[in-house]
């Protein structure tokens, strides 16, 4: 009954959904590319994404996938009572070695995006982009900036080198910015833990253990580049949004990030106030995985600590850990006040990807 009734109250509420993946068939994006690029996706054996884990416990798990927008308005708008889908094509091109044809790629995933989801259906999207080279990247961003349906730029934190916060990337911020478009950080297993960890992901014997910890470390990572390196200085106009790593790690963070600047000001010179004031300024973070506590005054201790402003609903829609919004809204429901749920469940995203809602 109370799990009825939770749902009953989401059909009332509306609500954002952050972090939903498409799936991008090779032989789909090839129709979006040139040759020889359209060559080389149908290629037999190439792929975008190299798991190298099994995630579905020899089978038992089902796999889902977003192929077409009909699903998206079935499943998401239908069944979990999405109102406004913030999706991603899910193209892995930091991983590529061939720094070209990632460039070549960004443009076709995108066109692809526009053309097949975006166009013709009320759904809002974020921009691929090749961090092989940045400049490239600008020059996308500056293409399809002026898209409405276009909200964001999306980054996966495993596989860039060097990490996201070098002023390597600077240029592609800026495009970012000039184009009011905010940074959106995945984590992620599947699509560069073997990069970016490559011990790790070879020495564990279990996928759990990867699982568990890959999001999280590759998202610490880039939360602490893009602030010793000054993100929030250089591009004040700019917020940074992190999906999939759930919230817990937040306060170590950034009272870790706290201490560490207090002790090593000469090397952060960017940066003209503590890092926990620019996290609650201009960083947001997405509620899924949201973590299981024995004791659910915990979570909300750790939401009052993070604060409803700096946090948005996500799903990860359609992977097989993803998260009904009713599994946020128990919390929500019940600890919160009406204004600070609406705040998580579509408010905060509202105001970041500057929907109009």
């Amino acid at each position: 009954m109370a799990q009825a009734e939770n749902v009953d109250v989401l059909r009332e509420e509306t609500l954002v959904d952050t972090d939903i993946h498409l799936t991008t068939p090779n032989e789909d994006l090839a129709k979006y590319a040139d040759k020889p690029y359209s060559d080389y996706l149908l290629a037999e054996g190439v792929q975008l994404k190299s798991p190298g884990w099994d995630p579905t416990l020899g089978g038992k798990i089902e796999q889902r996938k977003l192929l077409r927008p009909q699903e998206i308005e079935e499943e998401l708008c239908g069944e979990l009572h999405v109102d406004y889908p913030i999706i991603n094509a899910f193209v892995n091109l930091s991983r590529l070695s061939q720094s070209e044809t990632a460039v070549h790629l960004q443009r076709a995933a995108n066109d692809l995006l526009l053309d097949q989801f975006l166009d013709e259906y009320d759904y809002y999207g974020l921009a691929t982009v090749a961090t092989q080279k940045p400049d490239k990247a600008a020059e996308e961003l500056d293409r399809i900036g002026n898209e409405d349906s276009i909200v964001g730029v999306f980054l996966t934190s495993t596989g860039p080198n060097p990490p996201l916060g070098n002023p390597a990337y600077d240029i592609m911020y800026r495009a970012a910015e000039d184009n009011d478009l905010p940074i959106v950080y995945h984590g992620a297993t599947n699509s560069g833990f073997d990069i970016e960890f490559p011990r790790h992901n070879q020495s564990f014997e279990k996928f759990v253990e990867a699982h568990v910890n890959a999001h999280l470390w590759s998202q610490t990572m880039t939360l602490t580049s893009t602030l010793a390196n000054g993100l929030p200085e250089k591009f004040p106009g700019l917020d940074f949004v992190f999906l999939e790593a759930g919230i817990s790690w937040v306060p170590y963070m950034m009272f870790r990030l706290n201490k560490e600047f207090a002790m090593r000001r000469s090397e952060v010179t960017l940066l003209t106030k503590q890092p926990e004031e620019y996290i609650r300024e201009s960083y947001y973070f997405a509620t899924q995985p949201l973590g299981e506590p024995m004791d659910p005054t915990h979570l909300q201790q750790m939401i009052d600590i993070i604060g409803v402003r700096s946090l948005m609903f996500a799903s990860d829609y359609p992977h097989w850990d993803f998260e009904h919004p009713s599994e946020l809204n128990k919390y929500l429901h019940h600890m919160f006040s009406p204004e600070e749920r609406a705040r998580v469940l579509h408010g905060n995203a509202n105001e970041v990807f500057d929907l109009g809602i």
